[in-house]
């Protein structure tokens, strides 16, 4: 199931200092060209009537991502389909080796799940994805959504941390969306 929002432009951004001192416990690799990904990915972003199309050019603005664990768990993050004005969906892959599959964000309170989201951000060293997909283009309102990567004994990929949202648009930044009033947190 697609969850459905406002679609707009980002780039998925690896918070801090990702190449060098990420932790030992997982690389993190940005992807640039078409043929850095896995077959199944491919299928989906490269074709025109891919599920989630995008010009390989796309990827030389470092939108894509492969996040790989110690156990061999691999999670890539990529730009799916044409953004809008002010939100990009990304989607996200999931697997082991070669066996990769399109997976999905959890979302509220673990009840329901999108295989898109918005403005992907990783921070290397937290080890986790946020989104925040902007109510309108000055980022006064809208959802944030904080993941961490599951342990190497889960068989989910993400586990959904908290939940964000300013539903009034009304012109004050208010500290930015990690601020905004909590929706909901994992206790």
């Amino acid at each position: 199931m697609k969850q459905q929002m406002i679609a707009t432009v980002t780039a998925a951004v690896l918070a801090g200092p990702w190449a060098a001192s990420a932790e030992a416990s997982s690389s993190v690799r940005p992807i640039t060209r078409f043929a850095d990904l896995p077959d199944v990915v491919r299928a989906d972003i490269e074709p025109d009537d891919g599920d989630c199309h995008i010009e390989e050019q796309r990827l030389a603005y470092g939108d894509a991502l492969e996040v790989t664990g110690q156990t061999g768990k691999r999670l890539i993050i990529v730009p799916c389909g044409q953004a809008g004005a002010y939100n990009m969906p990304f989607a996200i892959y999931g697997g082991y080796g070669n066996h990769i599959s399109r997976t999905v964000f959890p979302l509220k309170f673990s009840e329901t799940t999108g295989d898109t989201a918005f403005n992907i951000r990783y921070d290397a060293t937290e080890r986790r994805f946020t989104s925040f997909a902007k109510g309108r283009g000055m980022g006064d309102c809208g959802s944030y959504y904080v993941w961490r990567i599951a342990e190497p004994d889960n068989a989910d990929f993400l586990v959904l941390e908290e939940v964000r949202i300013k539903e009034e648009c009304d012109a004050r930044a208010d500290g930015g969306p990690a601020t905004w009033p909590l929706v909901w947190k994992r206790q």
